[in-house]
């Protein structure tokens, strides 16, 4: 007790000097008022409202230092401690300066007495730069709520517990909930349990390793339905230092995957079946070989190729082949497993790829089934039409383990199918590849002779037999090849049509015929055209050349085969037409030996049918052959054409075909084909013994 009142006596003591020290602190303004007025202020205040202490004490009081809207405020504040209703006061205003200018000061005072009456004693503050700060801090904080919650983007906070601390309005859209439901919340409050778990997976290592995150996943929005979305996160830390927690972005990525799955498709997927394409049956066929590999099983590959699906094409129009080929798809499907590829290569060819396949045996039941099925008829609106197929097999490992290899010879087993008559399946056999490599090589010489000039057109007569005068000749190329000497069309011709040849090699042909026509403008000569190049167009220029070089277009005549007659494409049959308006004759090559129907000999004003030589060849020693040939003589004749007899070698064909009434022969009896100039020669001569009276 005597401690305390002793420690008393001593604060009594020094009040003086701490109250003087109080009031001259140059940080805090102090003051007394009574009555409504300063009866002290000390230098600090003074300086603040920017008075003198003789000034303020000189019957100014607060009201003088306030603006007018916060007067109420501070009178309040005041009387309540003048009248004794609160001791102490705490409070703020907006101050007013001598110039006019404001400040913004808290006051702390507390009721007392001065001369046994009552009074305040209060501090005042400064506390301008605080305030301005402290509304900068939230200016930033509300621009910052409104930038976030104009991102279209769901974005939202969480601390560094994982629990939700914030979001914006596009992510309350997409919880279908408002952020005050989310607030507190973690993952497994508001998501499914695997989502929920994957994302505290995540949340958890950016809280190990601070920085940012990027990955995608799937979320359910408030509607039940899953998205795909990507999520950007990156942490924050609090004024410490310490882990504060993490911000997420949330972009929806679905519309995106679903247009690079339209996009995967598309690149993989034929538009027209929904059968694979080619890109994805290479991929297929290499992760199918790799397991056969691995497996030790068997594999087989099929080529298909629809036999005759062009004329369906060409007659019933794209639409209708479309409609073709997406039923031969569904039928091919139908015959093989689910384990099994069906892939369209392009046009009308498909592949099949058969993994652990048994044995050859096995493959070739399958293409039989698919060449049975592709028999029956196809209905195409009102029209029912009829293709077949011709399959290739080739097989792993028996074949080939390269799949480059594999598919070429599934090809070329194919092509072996065809060349057999068609309407069957073939397996690859080495001659095969041999073949091919022919094919290939012949291919590469055709290119070099055409670039150094290797072909030659060589003539061979055809005699009137009735004047024993040679008035026509047919072009026939020859090939000057460098290694093997003079080669016949029969070596390469196919191989030219193969590899677009044609055309260039025709065009040539028909360059030197016209050097030929111009040296004998009285003869006719005639050159083949092949349906490639009828079909490319690679000849319709030839009029239009004739007529350039001022030569007759009835010296010009065009041969054909029997099945050309049978193709409707507007461009074969207005290219025949333009032909024979032209005055340029038209000649039916190897008649007899084709299909032909009589109705399109009369269609295109077909001047000339040759017969084939097999016919010729038993003319004298088969009564059949004998017999057929005088029929087509005397069948032309009633149609208003001409005849040729090709292949006449001896002078029996010749008198048996004179007595027939045949027009006209050419054979090795009347002369071989050849070049140009020893057919002008050959003609001079001719044309000499025939005048001398010699028909031989």
């Amino acid at each position: 007790m005597n401690q305390t009142v002793s420690a008393l006596d001593g604060l009594l003591h020094e009040a003086g000097p701490l109250l003087l020290g109080l009031c001259s602190n140059a940080l805090i303004g102090v003051y007394v008022i009574q009555d409504d007025r300063f009866v002290f202020v000390n230098a600090r205040l003074a300086e603040l409202f920017g008075y003198s202490q003789q000034q303020l004490c000189s019957g100014m009081g607060p009201r003088q230092l306030t603006i007018q809207r916060d007067q109420a405020v501070v009178r309040r504040e005041i009387d309540r401690r003048i009248e004794g209703d609160s001791h102490s006061s705490h409070y703020a205003f907006r101050g007013v300066r001598q110039d006019g200018s404001e400040l913004d000061v808290e006051v702390f005072g507390v009721s007392t007495r001065f001369g046994e009456r009552p009074a305040i004693i209060g501090m005042l503050l400064d506390v301008s730069e605080r305030n301005a700060a402290e509304r900068a801090v939230k200016d930033q904080l509300q621009f910052i709520t409104r930038l976030i919650d104009t991102i279209p983007n769901p974005v939202f906070y969480k601390d560094e517990t994982g629990r939700y601390i914030g979001c914006n309005s596009a992510f309350e859209q997409y919880l279908g909930k408002a952020r005050s439901e989310l607030i507190g919340y973690t993952v497994f409050d508001i998501s499914p349990p695997d989502l929920a778990a994957r994302y505290q997976a995540a949340d958890q290592a950016l809280f190990d390793e601070r920085g940012t995150q990027v990955y995608e996943t799937q979320v359910v929005y408030g509607d039940g339905s899953r998205h795909e979305v990507m999520f950007y996160k990156a942490t924050f830390d609090k004024a410490d230092g310490s882990l504060g927690g993490l911000v997420g972005l949330m972009l929806d990525i679905s519309e995106r995957k679903r247009m690079e799955q339209a996009i995967w498709h598309e690149a993989n997927y034929d538009a027209l079946t929904g059968l694979p394409n080619l890109r994805l049956l290479r991929e297929s066929l290499a992760k199918e070989l790799e397991r056969a590999c691995r497996m030790s099983s068997n594999l087989a590959l099929l080529f298909i190729d629809l036999d005759r699906f062009k004329e369906v094409n060409d007659t019933l129009g794209h639409h209708m082949g479309d409609q073709l080929l997406k039923q031969a798809a569904e039928r091919i499907r139908a015959v093989v497993r689910s384990s099994d590829t069906v892939s369209r290569q392009g046009g009308d060819e498909f592949v099949v790829i058969l993994p652990d396949i048994s044995d050859a045996q096995a493959a070739g039941l399958v293409a039989g089934k698919i060449i049975r099925l592709l028999g029956l008829p196809f209905l195409l609106g009102s029209n029912q039409v009829y293709v077949s197929a011709s399959i290739g097999i080739a097989l792993y490992p028996d074949d080939s383990t390269l799949l480059e290899t594999l598919v070429s010879f599934a090809d070329q087993a194919m092509y072996a199918a065809k060349a057999a008559g068609r309407n069957g399946f073939s397996f690859f056999t080495p001659s095969l590849q041999v073949e091919a490599q022919r094919r290939q090589k012949v291919g590469n010489s055709l290119r070099l002779a055409l670039r150094d000039n290797q072909f030659e057109a060589y003539y061979q007569p055809i005699v009137e037999l009735a004047s024993g005068r040679v008035v026509k000749a047919e072009a026939l190329l020859r090939w000057h090849h460098p290694e093997q000497g003079v080669l016949l069309p029969g070596d390469f011709i196919a191989v030219a049509e193969e590899i677009g040849m044609i055309g260039d090699i025709g065009n040539l042909v028909f360059q030197q015929t016209l050097e030929l026509i111009a040296a004998w403008p009285e003869g006719q000569v005639s050159v083949n055209i092949s349906p490639r190049q009828f079909v490319s167009g690679d000849c319709r220029h030839w009029l239009q050349e004739i007529a350039e070089r001022q030569l007759p277009t009835g010296c010009l005549a065009v041969e054909i085969t029997e099945g050309l007659l049978l193709d409707e494409r507007p461009l074969v049959v207005n290219t025949l037409l333009g032909f024979h308006q032209a005055g340029v004759e038209v000649s039916i090559d190897d008649f007899g030996t084709g299909y032909s129907a009589m109705s399109y000999l009369k269609k295109f004003n077909i001047d000339y049918l040759k017969i084939d030589r097999s016919f010729i060849a038993g003319l004298a020693s088969d009564h059949t052959d004998h017999a057929i040939t005088e029929a087509v003589i005397a069948m032309a004749h009633k149609l208003g054409m001409r005849v040729i007899a090709e292949g006449v070698e001896t002078e029996a064909q010749r008198q048996l075909l004179l007595e027939a009434d045949c027009d006209y022969a050419q054979g090795y009896l009347f002369a071989r084909p050849m070049p140009r100039q020893d057919f002008l020669d050959f003609i001079r001569s001719r044309q000499s013994r025939v005048a001398a009276g010699s028909n031989d």
